[in-house]
């Protein structure tokens, strides 16, 4: 084709694009864009960014050498070799027929036009030499646009390790806590006239995608943390995720925003002058304790997202038991959450711990329990360690009365949330969590009494590293707790600080920065105590280096001494496992009223001892039993460690 001829079909266009070919009955002249593509991609794309005709042309112009790369070849015929590319120059000889067209279209090319302060053209490309010609810049639609038209949804590598979209489906029907997020989003987020940035508390991603799903939108978690080091890289890629969630009609929620405020104030601040033009829905999700955040110039709404009671769950587990089962839905919805959403995930891995039992019987309580226990699960990372409950109470060999303190708590965690329910609730506001204090020497059974009670309540005992939590850095320790108890409320866990007094440990006179951060990490602990859910124990060996605050308003407070000789006798019978056999000559009783020492003493002993009977069983080729001789040698061994040198 010749360059005159190709002049003359830009000047006379004979047919259509692809994307037009339907059976209209329209006039002979060319069909503008708004009369049949309202609610085709092209519509789409010219009401998300209010564009006109003569933009949504250029749109199409800049697209064409990603329709086929023949097109650069052409162009480069039409405007000269080096421009592959269309131009400005050409789009206004294409499509204008008037100087006056002509000078209204070059209005489209300003940079506070929707062309390019949407970026919906990539930024000018042409050498240095040709920009100084302004009509030689050149126009090249972004990628992104290019396959939204053609119905696909792409997005940067650069973005995708902080922007992910969540894909929610809208089959399920709302529960009612969504319900009621649903008519704040409808009312705040997705009103053009008077719309407000949401700040949505104790909500999961999950139920904020199915919600949106609800109303229409996709939704486009930000995850700030994970934003680049350099601010300018980093607001940069927060445009185009802006962009995204614009593009593809979604609704943006911003993670962790509270801490990129806190760390990287001007970069925070960058980003909320951008989230305020976006003109598209916003939320920001913060975690339940996390302190509100003001962003600038815009209107905001608070909303705590409600959540289901056991009552509610309770009824929800009901619905998905088989018919002849005879399950306790009660204590399980007290003891553990979950949304309804997860239901059917719950559902089948309760089977297949059902068939791993017994195959052939109707699924029992230990199925959904197992099933419930193990969703639960949240990863603490190298802040706690997870310790799977093996002694009962029958283990633990200590006196009547201890005994009844340790049934008192258990039923206190047991019956907690049923008595709130029943009005508790409102009449004491505060102070509603359960956390007990254990208190004495070392060895005499604080930990293994915490470990009962997880057994008793059939969850894992999360045991917290305190080397791990505790940071010399302002803030950091603070930070630690905040982290574990969010993630214990969603865990069915029992949550046990051993050496509380390093965390714990009475208020100093503030002389320095160092010692007001600290003792506002005192407070901070005093609230979570009073709202935990679920049971937190204390351990300690000196009662008199906590707090007093924290004395006050700890539930339980137990103290746990040196077992008498009655006690110890039944250590001394009990201690020993089965397949060790300890010899007639071992007086028990002798043992137990001349040695004071505690529990874990006489395990260390007899572990001692019985080495020391295989050892010479194995020299002398005899049976291994344990004599008296090998346990007295290991009780001296075992009090010179106290420094005690004679039994």
């Amino acid at each position: 084709m010749s360059l005159p001829e190709i002049e003359q079909r830009c000047c006379s266009p004979r047919g259509m694009p692809v994307w037009l070919e339907r059976e209209y009955q329209h006039e002979p002249e060319i069909i503008r864009h708004h009369d049949v593509l309202t609610d085709e991609r092209l519509g789409q794309l010219r009401d998300r960014f209010e564009l006109t005709d003569f933009e949504l042309d250029i749109i199409l112009l800049g697209s064409l050498a990603h329709l086929d790369s023949r097109y650069q070849v052409l162009l480069s015929d039409i405007q000269g070799k080096g421009h592959p590319l269309p131009t400005i120059e050409l789009a206004l000889r294409i499509f204008c027929s008037s100087a006056l067209e002509r000078q209204v279209a070059e209005t489209s090319f300003l940079p506070q036009s929707p062309l390019y302060a949407s970026q919906l053209l990539l930024p000018d490309s042409a050498p240095p030499s040709a920009r100084k010609v302004w009509g030689k810049n050149l126009l090249s639609t972004r990628l992104e646009v290019w396959h939204f038209l053609l119905g696909n949804r792409y997005q940067t590598a650069s973005i995708e390790g902080f922007c992910q979209w969540q894909m929610e489906s809208s089959e399920a029907e709302l529960t009612p806590p969504e319900h009621k997020l649903y008519g704040v989003l409808r009312d705040a987020a997705f009103d053009t006239d008077n719309r407000a940035v949401v700040i949505l508390r104790q909500a999961t991603k999950r139920q904020i995608a199915h919600v949106l799903d609800a109303l229409g939108y996709q939704t486009l978690l930000l995850e700030t943390g994970n934003l680049p080091v350099e601010n300018a890289e980093a607001l940069s890629l927060c445009r185009q995720a802006i962009f995204n969630a614009r593009l593809h009609r979604g609704g943006l929620v911003i993670c962790s925003l509270d801490e990129l405020q806190s760390e990287r104030p001007v970069l925070c601040q960058q980003l909320t002058s951008l989230l305020v033009q976006a003109s598209i829905p916003l939320i920001c999700l913060l975690e339940k304790h996390s302190p509100l955040i003001r962003l600038p110039h815009c209107a905001q709404v608070v909303f705590t997202m409600p959540q289901l009671t056991s009552l509610e769950r309770s009824h929800i587990l009901g619905q998905w038991l088989d018919e002849e089962s005879e399950i306790d839905t009660e204590t399980l919805s007290r003891r553990f959450s979950f949304i309804e959403e997860d239901m059917p995930y719950i559902r089948q891995e309760a089977d297949f711990y059902h068939q791993q039992y017994d195959p052939q019987s109707v699924m029992e309580q230990r199925d959904w329990h197992q099933a419930l226990r193990y969703r639960a699960h949240q990863h603490f990372g190298n802040l706690a360690q997870r310790i799977e409950p093996k002694r009962c109470l029958d283990d633990l060999i200590i006196s009547t009365e201890l005994r009844q303190q340790i049934n008192e708590i258990s039923a206190a965690i047991r019956y907690r949330e049923a008595l709130l329910e029943q009005g508790f609730q409102q009449k004491i506001q505060y102070g509603t969590g359960i956390s007990a204090l254990f208190y004495g020497p070392s060895g005499t059974g604080k930990s293994m009494a915490a470990e009962v009670l997880a057994h008793s309540m059939q969850v894992d005992l999360i045991k917290i590293d305190l080397s791990a939590v505790v940071n010399k850095y302002i803030g950091e320790t603070e930070k630690n707790l905040s982290r574990i108890f969010d993630l214990a409320e969603a865990d069915a866990g029992v949550l046990f600080f051993d050496e509380a007094d390093a965390l714990f440990g009475k208020r100093s006179q503030v002389k320095d920065a160092q010692d007001r951060h600290a003792n506002i990490e005192v407070s901070y602990l005093l609230q979570r105590l009073e709202h935990f859910p679920g049971l937190v124990i204390l351990a300690t060996n000196n009662r008199s280096h906590l707090d007093d605050a924290f004395i006050r308003r700890l539930t339980f407070i137990t103290r746990f001494s040196y077992p008498d000789s009655a006690l110890r006798e039944q250590m001394w019978r009990t201690v020993w496992p089965e397949g060790v056999e300890a010899d007639d000559d071992v007086d028990f009783v002798k043992l137990a009223e001349c040695i004071d020492i505690t529990g874990a003493n006489i395990r260390n002993i007899v572990l001692l001892a019985c080495w020391l009977a295989k050892a010479e069983s194995e020299e002398k080729k005899c049976t291994h039993v344990v004599k008296a001789r090998h346990i007295e040698l290991a009780c001296s061994r075992e009090l010179a460690k106290a420094g005690r040198l004679k039994i």
